[in-house]
Parts: C-alpha cells; structure tokens; sequence
C-alpha cells in the first residue's frame, strides 16, 4: 500500500509543478502587464488537464507514457463528448470551455474533479489491459497500445453519464 503513495506522489509532481507556475505568473500579472495574465489563465485552464495526466501516470504500475497517454485522451475526450451534449451547436474548444454554474470557480472545480476521475480510470485501466493480447490480425493495438483506445471509449460513456445524469441533478 505503501508503494502505490509513492506512485501517486510521483505522478502529482507535474500538477504542482503547474500550479506554482500557475501562481507565479498570477503574481507577475499584479504588476499590469497584460501577457503575464494571459499566460496565468492558460495555465489555469491546463490545470485539470496536467491532473489527469499526473493521476494517469501515478496510479499506473509503472508509471508508464501510455497510462499518462491515456489519461490525456480520456481528459480531451470526457471534454468533448460533456460539450457537445450540454451544448450541441458549441464547437468543441479548448480556449472557451463551458460553464458549469455561475462562477468561473466553480466551473474549475468541477473540472478538476472531472479530471480526476478520467485520471484515476486512465491509470486503473491501464493496470487492467496493459498486458492484454489480441488476434494476430488486431496485435498491433494490444498491450499498452490499447489502454487509450479502451480509455477513450470509458471517457465517452464517463462524459455522457455526467452531462446525462450529474448535471441534470445539480441544478
């Protein structure tokens, strides 16, 4: 048990790594100049995706490119799929994301949330199929080739469920 904190310590490291950036250009954007804060508010909207990344490849068993991998892809693809139900004539983006709730803090929270379900599905899927084998004519897509196929297709139904079923409950 003891291991898998360490893992997961490892993989957070890039997150916090963000988040000090993060806070750093918030800092220099106080002194007026208007590109500090441009870059503050790109990190800021980074933020979930670098957790999910993070998580991804903390949890997976050996911190593996294909777990971080996958936990980009379920991110952009939970991204995409919530989008387009929530709001079916928004073009999926990834400068204006949606707003969930009144208040940009809020949608970020939600977000960081949501990013850390497809973090911690990315890396436990990855545990699962890492090593899976299939017919000669599909064996390029096995092993850890597979685990941001099947982790796209999670995300998928992971951000049906959410914009389906968590949203409509919210308000």
């Amino acid at each position: 048990m003891k291991k898998i904190y360490k893992r997961i310590a490892a993989g957070l490291i890039y997150p916090l790594l963000a988040v000090i950036i993060y806070a750093f250009f918030q800092l220099l954007a106080l002194t007026g100049f208007g590109g500090f804060k441009g870059v503050a508010d790109t990190f800021g909207f980074f933020l979930p995706f670098t957790l999910s990344v993070g998580l991804a490849a903390g949890i997976s068993r050996d911190n593996s490119g294909a777990s971080a991998l996958a936990g980009c892809v379920g991110y952009l693809v939970f991204c995409a799929s919530l989008t387009s139900i929530i709001q079916s004539k928004l073009v999926f983006n990834m400068i204006t994301p949606i707003q969930i709730g009144g208040s940009t803090a809020s949608t970020l929270s939600f977000f960081f949330l949501c990013a850390c379900i497809t973090g911690i599905t990315a890396g436990w899927l990855y545990n699962k199929f890492y090593n899976i084998h299939l017919p000669e004519w599909l064996a390029f897509f096995g092993g850890r080739r597979f685990v941001p196929i099947i982790t796209s297709v999670y995300a998928l139904f992971l951000g049906a469920f959410v914009a389906q079923i968590v949203l409509a409950h919210m308000n």
